[in-house]
């Protein structure tokens, strides 16, 4: 039984703390930093890739561009020299390539809007991260104090609500009692040669201090219940 009940408190314990984890603004503010890094890291291989994808289209269509024009001078140069059916090739193929220029033209412009709308979404990012690192620190200053004052709260109220506390003034009356009572017997003893202390006396003298004894208890019950 000993041994399921350790496991069950050292469970608990874990649970307990992986919810303070889970709750701690330190944690989680650090988290939420990391996550925003993750996401501009992504953001910005994005980017990469996109940059890539506009070069690759803006070079495609100059290409095409240049063999239009190529084509057709080689178009002229056959057309002047009586090569008809060369020529109807030649301007074939220059139709080809303008057809292929425009269409690289499109997705080039296409890929450069989207390109521009990444690296606007990037610099919002940014600034927002930079925005929260500033104010990280101010708000894990602000919940360390939040904790501090709900800790003392809670020890406030431990003193007030636990019996502790009121053991504690209990006990302070007790060791009272006992220096009234040690000076008393030191008092006792320096007048040792006095009538008052015959022996016969010690059996109505321990009486009476059980009936002072008896009031002083009642005396303290009445403040306990009172104070209560």
């Amino acid at each position: 039984m000993m041994a399921l009940k350790r496991l069950r408190d050292m469970f608990v314990a874990s649970i307990n703390e992986g919810l303070d984890k889970i709750e701690n603004p330190r944690v989680m503010l650090n988290q939420y930093v990391r996550d925003m890094e993750s996401d501009i890291a992504k953001a910005k291989h994005t980017i990469v890739k996109q940059q890539t994808i506009v070069q690759s289209f803006k070079g495609k269509y100059e290409e095409a561009e240049k063999l239009a024009v190529k084509r057709k001078n080689q178009a002229q140069l056959a057309f002047d020299a009586g090569e008809e059916e060369l020529a109807k090739k030649a301007l074939s193929e220059m139709k080809y390539f303008e057809e292929k220029n425009g269409e690289y033209q499109e997705a080039y412009q296409h890929a450069s809007k989207q390109l521009g709308e990444l690296k606007e979404q990037l610099e919002k990012l940014e600034v927002k991260l930079r925005d929260v690192k500033d104010r990280k620190h101010a708000l894990i200053a602000r919940a360390n104090a939040v904790k501090a004052k709900e800790h003392m709260n809670a020890s406030f109220n431990k003193i007030d609500n636990e019996s502790a506390y009121r053991e504690f003034m209990r006990m302070e009356s007790r060791i009272e009692e006992m220096e009234a009572r040690a000076n008393s017997y030191a008092e006792l003893s320096a007048s040792s040669g006095s009538p008052y202390s015959r022996v016969e006396y010690a059996k109505e003298v321990e009486e009476e201090l059980e009936k002072m004894r008896a009031k002083k208890i009642g005396l303290e019950k009445q403040q306990s219940a009172g104070n209560e």
